[in-house]
C-alpha cells in the first residue's frame, strides 16, 4: 500500500506536471497584469497616456461617467438617426443575453432528457445529427439566415434571437445526454409508482437534479452572449447592446472617445457586470451535479 502511494505521489509531482503549472501560472499572471493596466488606463487622460503608459495615472482622471453621459451609438430609423445611449445598451444586452442563455440552455437540456430516457429511432437520429453538425463545418449560411429571420419576422427583434438560439446543436447536448444517461431510473420509477407522470417526473424530480448542471451552462451562455457582439450587429441593428457598443467605440473617430483610455473605460464597463456575475455564482460555475445515493 506505501508503494502505491508512493507512486501517485511521484506522478504528480513529476517534471513535466510541474513545467505545466509554470505555464499556466504564468498565463494568468500575464492576464492579471493585462486587465490590472487597463483598469489604470481607464482613469488616465489621453496626455498623461502619451507620457506615462504603464505607470499609476498622474492625475486620476474619472472617465467613466463622461462614457456614459457621451458616448451613443447612431440607430438609422425611418423619422431619421436615433442615438441609443450607454445605459439602454445595457439593458438591450442583458435581455439578449439572458434569454438567449436560457433558450440555449433549456432546449438542449429537454431534447437531451427525451432522448435519453426514451431511446426510440428518432432518439438515435438526433444524436446522429447533433455529432454530424459539429464535425462538418457550416459556411456561408449567413444570407440565407438572414432571409429566414426576416420573412419569419425574427430579424431586429429580441424575442426573435431567443426563438434562434433556442436549438440543441452542440457540445452542450451532449453533457445534458451523458448526465441523465448516468442518472439512476430509480428516482422517476419511484414517482411513477406514486402516480406521476412524465411531465410530473421531469419538473418535480429529474430537473432539481440537474439543476447545478444547467445552471452552469446557463451561466457560461450568458457570458458568451453578453461579450458578443457579431450577432447584434448583423440581427439587432435597432437594438445594440453594450458587447457591440463597445466594439463600435473601437472604430469611431469622435476626437473625444476615440482614445485609449475611453476604450478602456468601456472595456471595463462592459466587464462589471460579468464580475458580478462570477462573484456571486462562482461556486456554480466550478461546481458539479451532486446526487443523492439509493440504497438497497
Amino acid at each position: 500500500m506505501f508503494k502505491k502511494y508512493k507512486s501517485v505521489r511521484e506522478i504528480r509531482f513529476s517534471p513535466g506536471m510541474a513545467i505545466l503549472l509554470t505555464v499556466l501560472i504564468l498565463y494568468s499572471l500575464t492576464l492579471i497584469l493585462l486587465l490590472v493596466w487597463a483598469l489604470i488606463t481607464s482613469f488616465k487622460s489621453q496626455e498623461d497616456f502619451r507620457l506615462n503608459i504603464l505607470f499609476l495615472p498622474k492625475p486620476w482622471e474619472w472617465n467613466y461617467s463622461f462614457v456614459l453621459k457621451v458616448f451613443a451609438v447612431p440607430v438609422p430609423t425611418d423619422e431619421g438617426t436615433l442615438y441609443v445611449g450607454m445605459e439602454w445598451m445595457f439593458v438591450y444586452g442583458f435581455l439578449y443575453a439572458l434569454g438567449c442563455a436560457f433558450a440555449g440552455t433549456f432546449i438542449p437540456c429537454l431534447t437531451a432528457y427525451l432522448c435519453a430516457k426514451f431511446p426510440y429511432k428518432l432518439s438515435k437520429i438526433i444524436y446522429l445529427t447533433v455529432i454530424i453538425t459539429m464535425i462538418l463545418p457550416i459556411v456561408g449560411s449567413l444570407p440565407s439566415e438572414i432571409q429566414m429571420a426576416k420573412r419569419f419576422g425574427l430579424y431586429d427583434q429580441i424575442w426573435g434571437l431567443w426563438i434562434m438560439k433556442a436549438n440543441f446543436l452542440g457540445i452542450y447536448y451532449l453533457i445534458f445526454y451523458n448526465m441523465f444517461k448516468g442518472m439512476p431510473s430509480a428516482y422517476s420509477e419511484a414517482a411513477k409508482i406514486d402516480g406521476a407522470g412524465n411531465f410530473s417526473v421531469l419538473f418535480r424530480i429529474i430537473l432539481p437534479l440537474a439543476r447545478n448542471t444547467f445552471f452552469t451552462i446557463m451561466l457560461i451562455n450568458f457570458i458568451g452572449f453578453w461579450n458578443d457582439y457579431q450577432t447584434p450587429l448583423v440581427y439587432l441593428p435597432s437594438w445594440p447592446t453594450v458587447a457591440y457598443g463597445v466594439f463600435y467605440m473601437s472604430s469611431t473617430n469622435i476626437n473625444s472617445l476615440s482614445t485609449v483610455p475611453m476604450r478602456m473605460t468601456s472595456a471595463m464597463l462592459m466587464l462589471i457586470p460579468i464580475l458580478i456575475v462570477f462573484l456571486i455564482f462562482h461556486k456554480r460555475l466550478i461546481g458539479n451535479l451532486t446526487m443523492g445515493g439509493i440504497k438497497g
